[in-house]
């Protein structure tokens, strides 16, 4: 079984270090200059975010025609506005220009984007701006190593997390002369040191891995470690876990003076909890719960879901690791039942908490359904419901196979009845460490759950495309692209890039699979070269026709398709 598990668990980190870092999950809104446009010199650059965002160390950079950044200036929230970031420029030349710009979302996660704009008039070859924008937007993709690395390093910080505080508990609630038991210590002690040594590593990762930065340019965030919400956040939980460590060794000290089932004094125990509290609620500090609508209710309701997946989770190991092992018939038939209520009240609680955390990040039918973040749900549920039936097989085998009804037990993980025989603990040990295979690819989802974009936002996340014919290039951008009411936008430019009206400009959908459509937009001239139509419907989700026309002159008009992945 130890074989397996450790199988499983590679498995499952490999799972976590193969997905693809997110780049999400703020939203760019608009731009000054506007991306494309051509005109006077501006004195800044300016973004616009949906949400407050972070500026990251690179931040926003300006390049010319030959690559060359135009200013060192560093960026900043202007007029202290958290949603927009600006850069200052000094006096530019006429020609084409790129920004590339680089911001952390409010939970933790990197977004980054190009466009380009122009001072001056364009010139009569046009320009190839287009093409340095998305090389300089390439070289701005971060480095694989360092997300793989990142990714991994979340997955063993929230595991151990998990780990910790669930063996805390367990030989607190459960098995209190567990604190005399060597292998009990061991395991304690190593999810501590795998948590601090997860935790100091991902600080200057995660400051590379937002900043698109590799191993080798360590020595330049050095200084901005701390400056980030998730670097304040997992330093916080560097120095509960020091705190812990004096807790720890305090009740050993203590313990060592006293009979293994003593109850630890008041004052250990308060303080232990309220260190480990505290050590609950840093991954909702750090990431979605502290966004967005409800953060204190979705804070708490973190704190309460992880601090019952501990308990049942992580007991679990420590049962499997350390109490099955010692084979004393006497010692399981007290320990398994105390432990099978306490992880029933913990699945009563994930069960609760989940399904307010489903709908506060999923939202609808839709969301779960077509989303990343939804279908990595999804799978956590069967795994979770599968976890659950494991638990209730067990505790009906035994039953059935011993007839002990003097062992009423809860439902939950290692939930069974004991018999003195070894072939009842053997097969009890294979039960409950197919339980813990589960539970580990539970914690891989869990940690791969934590990087994805909320399934409220992705289904809410637009459409934008650039469609190019040999005499226009049109800007299209679908708000939300799901089914319901959107707004449609097209921005009609000239090859070289630069604002460029049109005598007529039109626009119909159609969607072929459903045999629906064309559905002509009514649209409105907003300014020149911008057309917009506000409120338009997208009945049914699916892959949309938009074909535009756009008449230039009295007699030539262009023709341009798209499809659009209605959600």
């Amino acid at each position: 079984m130890r074989r397996v598990l450790v199988v499983v668990a590679l498995a499952a980190l490999g799972l976590v270090l193969s997905a693809a870092p997110a780049f999400a999950h703020a939203q760019l809104l608009s731009t000054e200059p506007v991306g494309g446009t051509a005109g006077d010199a501006p004195g800044q650059v300016l973004l616009r975010f949906s949400e407050p965002v972070q500026v990251a160390q690179v931040g926003v950079r300006i390049f010319d025609a030959d690559a060359e950044r135009v200013t060192t200036e560093t960026a900043r929230h202007p007029r202290g506005k958290p949603q927009e970031v600006a850069l200052s420029l000094p006096d530019l030349d006429n020609g084409p220009y790129v920004v590339t710009w680089r911001v952390t979302s409010a939970d933790s996660h990197p977004v980054h984007g190009a466009f380009t704009f122009r001072v001056g008039p364009v010139p009569a070859g046009g320009s190839n701006e287009q093409a340095l924008a998305r090389r300089l937007l390439a070289a701005d993709g971060g480095d694989t190593a360092v997300g793989a690395t990142y990714s991994g390093l979340r997955f063993l910080a929230y595991a151990s997390l998990v780990l910790l505080v669930g063996t805390l508990a367990f030989l607190t609630l459960v098995w209190p002369a567990g604190r005399g038991v060597a292998r009990a210590r061991r395991l304690l002690v190593s999810a501590w040191a795998v948590l601090a040594g997860a935790t100091a590593l991902g600080i200057p990762t995660q400051a590379l891995y937002v900043n698109g930065l590799g191993f080798a340019d360590l020595s330049s965030v050095g200084s901005h470690l701390l400056e980030s919400r998730f670097g304040q956040v997992w330093g916080a939980r560097l120095v509960l876990l020091g705190l812990l460590a004096v807790v720890l060794v305090a009740a050993r000290r203590w313990a060592a003076r006293s009979p293994d089932t003593t109850p630890l004094p008041p004052v250990l125990l308060v303080g232990g909890g309220l260190t480990v509290a505290g050590l609950l609620l840093t991954p909702a500090l750090a990431g979605h719960a502290a966004t967005r609508d409800l953060v204190p209710l979705a804070v708490a309701s973190d704190l309460v879901h992880l601090g019952s997946v501990s308990l049942w989770l992580g007991g679990l190991v420590c049962l499997v690791a350390c109490v099955l092992p010692r084979r004393q018939a006497e010692e399981l038939a007290a320990v398994v039942p105390r432990f099978s209520r306490l992880a029933a009240t913990a699945v009563a609680a994930i069960l609760v908490t989940g399904i307010f955390q489903g709908w506060r990040e999923v939202g609808s039918k839709d969301a779960l359904t077509t989303t990343t973040y939804g279908r990595l749900l999804m799978v956590k549920v069967i795994l979770f419901g599968l976890l659950v039936g494991l638990g209730a097989l067990s505790r009906r085998w035994v039953h059935a196979r011993y007839r002990v009804p003097a062992l009423r037990l809860s439902p939950g993980p290692g939930a069974a009845a004991l018999d003195q025989d070894s072939e009842t603990v053997a097969r009890l040990r294979r039960t409950v460490g197919a339980e813990t295979v589960v539970a580990v690819v539970i914690l891989a989802v869990t940690s791969l759950l934590v990087a994805a974009e909320p399934a409220r936002s992705a289904l809410s996340r637009p459409f934008s495309a650039e469609l190019t014919t040999d005499d226009l290039l049109i800007n299209v951008t679908v708000d939300p692209a799901k089914a319901g009411p959107a707004d449609f936008h097209f921005y009609t430019l000239s090859p070289a890039g630069a604002q460029e009206d049109v005598e007529e400009f039109t626009a119909q959908l159609r969607l072929p699979e459903a045999d629906v459509g064309p559905l002509p937009l009514k649209l409105e001239k907003m300014a020149p070269g911008h057309y917009a139509a506000y409120g338009s419907e997208l009945p049914l989700r699916g892959s949309w026709e938009l074909e535009v026309v756009a008449r230039v002159t009295e007699i030539d008009q262009v023709r341009a398709k798209t499809t659009i992945p209605v959600r």
